[in-house]
């Protein structure tokens, strides 16, 4: 049997994440259809791959009769998307995050539940080795109880000025925080085996966006006397089990490195996990001791395509009939950390949550 599968939306994510990856897997998948409203793209990518193009994704599902989907459109759409290729009866894969706000995500896990169907977020981050390096550390115990996690994910000057990012509908009407912050957060969760948050205290700020100085030193170009996203977010998480989580987050900071930087440290009584990269976390180190001496372990991490490893695990766990690696439901924690950090900025308090 081979899944019958469409892609909605065939920018640069679209077609390098989620089609090609598609098509190295054709022993499992028959890449049936993309959808595109854009139609010279569409039709370039349709030629070029050998794959029916349609404008409006709704008629693709119509006529197609698909069993997979994955959804590469901005932010601020993906929730509707996904509602209605759900209720259609077609399993979803999401590129992340899957929705601008908590309601949203709600509606769309609620929507996977009540069909019975799959639901994958494409954080492909999570098929970084380095990441299940520390996976694994904690799997065996060796992190002990952890207490402290801290996150750090910034640009000097990146803010992705298309109408695609900052856009209040494209976007969700979120900046920073949710666009790459969603990366950082879901990195220390997963080494944080998706701990509830219990209350969260933050601020977003907007610093560089809104200088029309600043936009030649950025992506792209846009108008500041319109621009009203987060470019710089913090905050602090009060996690189960007497957790501490702290996050640093932005499209752009007066920092000294030139390049997006990630930096993950989480600390228990038995040992410590930090590690380095961008979105994906790329290196890993685990700081822990003998009886009598202190020790530093480095592992040797294989070269691996996170995207195609990511496709893949979701055309698995349809074909095996088994719950994706990166679930609906983790999204609802995630989720619940960013509006709680939204929240706590406009009420200037700390703000408790519960799920």
């Amino acid at each position: 049997m081979k899944i019958r599968y469409g892609v909605i939306g065939v920018g640069g994510h679209g077609r390098n994440r989620h089609l090609i990856p598609l098509t190295k897997l054709n022993d499992k998948v028959e890449a049936i259809a993309i959808a595109d409203v854009n139609k010279e793209r569409c039709e370039e990518v349709s030629l070029q791959y050998k794959i029916k193009c349609y404008l409006d994704y709704m008629e693709m599902i119509e006529k197609e009769s698909l069993d997979a989907v994955s959804i590469v459109t901005p932010t601020g759409l993906h929730s509707k998307i996904a509602i209605d290729v759900l209720n259609r009866g077609v399993n979803v894969l999401v590129d992340k995050p899957l929705g601008a706000n908590l309601d949203e995500v709600k509606e769309v896990v609620n929507a996977a539940r009540k069909k019975g169907l799959k639901l994958m977020v494409g954080y492909w981050s999570r098929f970084s080795p380095a990441l299940q390096y520390g996976e694994e550390i904690v799997a065996k115990d060796l992190l002990g109880e952890p207490y402290v996690a801290y996150g750090y994910l910034v640009r000097r000057r990146g803010i992705p000025g298309i109408p695609t990012f900052i856009d209040k509908t494209f976007s969700g009407g979120r900046g920073a925080l949710l666009d790459i912050g969603c990366y950082l957060i879901d990195n220390l969760l997963t080494l944080l085996k998706f701990r509830k948050p219990k209350s969260v205290v933050g601020k977003v700020y907007t610093k560089f966006g809104n200088k029309k100085e600043e936009v030649k030193f950025n992506w792209g170009s846009w108008d500041p006397e319109n621009f009203s996203l987060d470019d710089y977010a913090v905050g602090l998480v009060k996690l189960e089990g007497d957790v501490s989580l702290i996050i640093e987050v932005g499209w752009a900071a007066n920092v000294s490195h030139m390049e997006e930087k990630s930096y993950i440290r989480v600390l228990g009584d038995r040992g410590g996990i930090e590690a380095t990269g961008h979105e994906a976390i790329t290196d890993i180190s685990f700081h822990s001791r003998t009886e009598n001496f202190l020790t530093d372990t480095k592992p040797a991490l294989r070269k691996v395509d996170i995207y195609f490893e990511m496709v893949k695990a979701f055309v698995d766990s349809i074909l095996q009939d088994k719950e994706p690696p990166v679930t609906g439901e983790e999204s609802v924690i995630l989720h619940s950390i960013i509006d709680g950090i939204y929240r706590s900025s406009i009420e200037d308090k700390e703000v408790k949550i519960s799920l």
